[in-house]
Order: C-alpha cells, then structure tokens, then sequence
C-alpha cells in the first residue's frame, strides 16, 4: 500500500513539472505567399499584457487580447487584415491583394516587434 502512494505521489510530482515547465513554450509560424501573409505565434499567456500594450501603441487600437478576440482591424492607411486572439495565442491573416505594399510592410514591421515581445528580446 505504501509503494502505491509513492508511486501516486511521485506520479503527481512529475506531472505538475511538467505542466509549469510547459509554460514557457513559445511557437511562431509565419506563412508568406504570394496572396497571403499569416502569422500565428502560442506563447505563456503571462507575456499578453505586454504584447497587448505592444499592439495597442503600433496600431493606436485597444484590442482586448486576453479576452477571446475575432475582427477585422483597419489600419489608417485604409490596410485590413483579420485578428483572431486569447491569452496565450495570437492569430494574424493579411491579404496581400487587398492591401497595399505599404500595408504589407507595416505588418512584416509589426508581427517582428510581436517576435521581440514574446522572445523577450
């Protein structure tokens, strides 16, 4: 019976670490075709409020980022592009055809900055 505890115990130990080890994972992945720029990054939901102060002042917009965010965000330059966001994941689709190159390079400017947040660099 002692042995089964242990192993209970030793069991719940190893997971719970694994659970806090697991929340400084970061994943970025940017897609850049001909037609579409998507950029989708999972990162520690601690790192929001940051990242949200970030895209508040790049983009002269509060979006509330850590609650469960969908729209669509107009930029001045009359630019779009669609914003899916929770706390600890962020979801960018800019299209290309619809956009201006100045446009484009806004965002490339952007989702770097969001790359430096969320690297903490």
């Amino acid at each position: 019976m002692k042995r089964n505890i242990y192993a209970i115990l030793l069991s719940a130990i190893a997971i719970s670490f694994g659970c806090k080890t697991n929340s400084t994972n970061l994943n970025i992945q940017v897609k850049d075709s001909e037609t579409e720029y998507t950029y989708a990054a999972v990162y520690p939901a601690g790192k929001t409020e940051k990242l949200k102060k970030y895209i508040a002042l790049e983009l002269n917009n509060k979006l509330p980022i850590e609650q469960q965010v969908d729209t669509t965000v107009s930029l001045p330059g009359g630019e779009q592009f669609k914003l899916k966001a929770t706390a600890g994941e962020l979801n960018i689709q800019f299209n290309k055809r619809d956009n201006s190159a100045a446009g484009y390079i806004k965002m490339k400017k952007l989702t770097d900055g969001i790359n430096k947040i969320l690297s903490g660099k």
